[in-house]
Formats: structure tokens, sequence, C-alpha cells
């Protein structure tokens, strides 16, 4: 390692971009990186939940939540700058960007010491102190990541991420469900996510074809704070849309109802974080390339939006259908809750993964501030979920309560990305209303099963199969896009297979 001043590279001395045959290197072994992690996290979860119990997973989740906060408060998009900068291909970038992830990691280290026993008291558990000030290791190690995984990503080589997602998840599952039949206390996520760190900087280095320096540069920094600012102030709103729940969960309802919550919402959190994570860095370099070609990136934002909405309503569905038989099964019978509360989740899981739409395309535009002010309007998910629980009580009214907020984010998102690339402000809103009646379809259909009404489920069904007519007709480009990837994937996959 070397710390100093980086060498000046011009931008003509920057590696070519790569050529259209070399584009998305590594994109299918990407996916599958993404999905093995994924299982990966919820097989960790289903060990804990099963070796733990509701408390002790409530203790451990808190932990989680608590470490999810503090990373998203101080998430500066740095290493998407590196992506969607014009020079982030440059060495002198790329050190002050590595320098600013060292800062990072210190800097939530000291927060979660110094907090430790305020924040425990926050969840009137003290017990949770030592552990919140031992979760400061995680943070500080994955500080000293080596970002070049990230630069490469500008030419769409995805290979070193999936390669280092593969290894850290892999190896963070085997320590954590170690771990938790030795101690059979939450402790034991303690160990799986600074395993995970570990792994995630060791491959990062290993992976990298530049040397790791970490410096400060006058000339690219306030691009770079310009860049970040806004990003940080919305990590706060972003928390509270994403994490915001489980803290109030937690608080109100209490730590054992949290591991039971958490049990039940990371069913649909895992497989949405698959798909998350693949488009978010499939589409980014994407619109960033074509953000000065009005048509070009008009495009790509519609497909995406195709591609969300489409992934959107299935998770919805498929989740109400297939997640209530599933968390007795893979939980055990004291994490089972009410059909109607399983599909609410489902929509909140779904609804969150929408909001992957206008953000992509606002941060490969450069508006990180369009995607701070989207993520002020999450704000509304806490008054939301303190109605719904003082309206309706329990969990099933704190998770009404944060979908309404979600879907008023959302639709201040669409408007704002609307007007960012100068589009009509309710452009694609009739996506967005195709998906609330999807999930007041769903709500219908698990109220009918509760409360047998012959013209309610007649007309649920009339709803139900006009509804879907419209989706088919309205998405149809997108159905027979996705049709044509997932065999373009089996014959990748076939093609492998061969050779191998």
């Amino acid at each position: 390692m070397t710390v100093g001043s980086p060498t000046e590279l011009s931008e003509q001395e920057s590696p070519p971009a790569a050529s259209a045959p070399d584009r998305r290197r590594g994109g299918g072994l990407y996916f599958i990186a993404s999905l093995v992690a994924q299982i990966a996290a919820l097989v960790r979860y289903v060990t804990l939940a099963r070796l733990l119990g509701p408390e002790q997973l409530g203790l451990a989740a808190t932990l989680v939540v608590t470490g999810s906060f503090f990373d998203l408060i101080s998430d500066t998009g740095s290493d998407r700058f590196l992506i969607q900068d014009r020079h982030g291909d440059r060495e002198d970038v790329q050190a002050l960007v590595q320098f600013a992830w060292v800062v990072r990691g210190v800097v939530i280290a000291l927060c979660l010491v110094t907090l430790a026993v305020p924040i425990a008291n926050f969840y009137k558990t003290p017990k949770l102190a030592a552990g919140l000030a031992c979760l400061a290791i995680s943070p500080f190690i994955l500080g000293f990541t080596h970002l070049d995984f990230r630069r490469l990503q500008r030419t769409q080589n995805f290979r070193p991420e999936a390669v280092r997602s593969l290894a850290s998840e892999l190896v963070s599952l085997v320590v954590t469900a170690v771990a938790a039949w030795l101690t059979h206390s939450f402790v034991a996520i303690l160990f799986g996510l600074i395993s995970r760190s570990a792994v995630l900087v060791l491959t990062s280095h290993l992976g990298a074809e530049r040397r790791y320096k970490l410096a400060w540069s006058p000339e690219h920094g306030p691009r770079l704070a310009n860049f970040a600012m806004p990003l940080m102030l919305s990590g706060l709103m972003l928390f509270i849309g994403s994490q915001g729940d489980r803290v109030v969960v937690a608080r109100q309802i209490g730590i054992a109802a949290l591991g039971q919550y958490s049990a039940v919402m990371l069913l649909i959190f895992y497989p949405s974080a698959i798909l998350l994570r693949y488009m978010h860095a499939i589409y980014l370099p994407m619109v960033a390339a074509g953000r000065d070609d009005f048509a070009e990136r008009n495009r790509i934002s519609e497909k995406l939006g195709g591609e969300t909405m489409l992934l959107g309503v299935a998770m919805a569905v498929g989740f109400a259908l297939v997640a209530p038989p599933l968390v007795t099964i893979l939980y055990g019978a004291r994490y089972s809750q009410a059909w109607l509360l399983v599909g609410l989740i489902g929509i909140l899981g779904a609804t969150r993964f929408l909001i992957n739409w206008p953000t992509t395309v606002a941060l490969s535009l450069g508006r990180s501030r369009t995607v701070l002010v989207s993520n002020v309007m999450r704000l509304f998910v806490f008054p939301g979920a303190y109605a719904g629980y003082w309206l309706f009580g329990g969990l099933t009214g704190v998770v009404s309560g944060f979908i309404a907020g979600e879907l008023i984010s959302i639709a201040a998102s669409l408007a704002l990305l609307n007007r960012n690339m100068s589009r009509p402000l309710w452009a694609e809103f009739d996506r967005f209303a195709m998906f609330m009646l999807f999930g007041a379809a769903i709500v219908g259909w698990n109220w009918v099963a509760q409360h047998y009404s012959l013209p309610l489920c007649a007309g649920l069904t009339i709803g139900s199969v006009a509804l879907t007519g419209w989706f088919v007709m309205r998405e149809w480009r997108t159905l027979v896009s996705a049709v044509a990837t997932a065999q373009s994937l089996v014959r990748s996959i076939a093609e492998r297979r061969r050779r191998a």
C-alpha cells in the first residue's frame, strides 16, 4: 500500500472503454454470485432462527439494523462515483475515493463504540451494548476495501465483484452457523459479519489490477463532495424507508416480535436484493454511457422501468401465495403469522424494490440531489406507521403505514425523474397505478380467505382477470424481452457446461 500523491493520468492515458463484444463481462457470473450470496444469507438467517429462537434472533436483527443505520447515513456513494464520473478511471480519483472509504470506516467504528450504551438503552435491552461495541470491528475492516472492482464496472466487467461476493457470503454462512451452534447466542451474527468484511477486503485486494493508494485530491475532492453530500443526507431517509419498520417493531412491540417479523420480511428481502443489486449494477453504467443521448437514455429508462414493474408485481403476488406455508416450514410454528400480514409484508418488500428504477436513473445522470429529495419523502413512513399502529394495532398496522409512506416516496421519485428527463410529469404513472391495484387485489384475496363472501369473491375474480390482461398488454415488450433473456441465460449455462 502506498499513501501519498497519486500518479497523475490524463484522460488520454486512461484505459480505453471496452469494445462492444467485450461489454458486460461476467454479467452472468455476477447474477449467479448475487443469487448464491442471497441464498447463503437466507440460509444463515434460517439457521439462526432455528438455533436461537425469536428473542435471540431479535437481538441479532437489532445489531444488523444498527449497523445498517450507520452504513446508510455515512454512504457517500463514492464507489458509484468511480462509475458515473467522467474521470472515474483515473488513479488519483480512485485514490481519493479509497481515502474516503477509510475515513468512513473509522468514523462508523468510533460511533458504534461511543454510542453502544445509549443505543442499547433505546431498545430497552442493556445487554446489547457489548455486542454493538464489537460490531465496530466490521466497518473498520471494510474501510480498507480496494475499489478497483468498482472501477472495472465502467466497462461492465463484473467478474471481480462476483468473486468477492461469492467468497464473502459463503464464508460468513459457515462462520455464523458454527458460532450459533457453539454459543446459542445472538453474538453469532458478529462472527459472521466480521468474517464477511475480512473476506470482502482480502478478495478486493487480491483481484485488483492497480496498487492500493490513498490520497486527497484538491482537483477532484470538491466534485466528489458535491456528488456525495446529498447521498449522505439522504442516507437517514433511506434507512427510515428500508429499516425503519424494524426499529418501530423493536421499540413498540418488542425484541421477540422483531425476530418473528424479520423472519418473514427477509424471505422477500433476499430475493429482491439479488435482483436490485444486479439491475443497479447493470443499468447504472448503461444509463451513464447514454446520458448525452436523449433518445437512448429514455429507451434504457423505459426498459428498466418495465423490468422493475414486472419483477415487483411477480414478487408481491408470488410472496402472497408461497410465503405463509413457507414461513412455518423454514422457521417452525413459533414464527408463523396471519396470511394477511404476510401478504402485506410482501407488498412492502415489492414496493421498496420499485424505488430502484427512478433512483438508478437519477444516479446515472449524476442527479444525487434528486435521490435526496426522493428519500426525504420517505419520512412519511414514520407517521404512517404510527397511524397504522394506532388504527389497526400490532404488526398489521405498522406494515400498512409503511406501505403508504413508500408509495408516496415512489410517486415523488417518478415525478422528479420525469422532470429531469424532460418528460411529461405524469409519464409512467399508469405502471405505478397498476402496481397499487395488484396490491389491493392481494389484500382483498387475503380478506376473502378469512371471511368468505361469494359476491366479493366473484368481484375479485373479475377484477383480477381484467388487471392481469391490462398488465400483459402494457408490459408485452418487457415480457418478450424477459423470455428472451432467460433463454439466452439458459443457452449460456448449457454452453459452459459443454465446454467443461
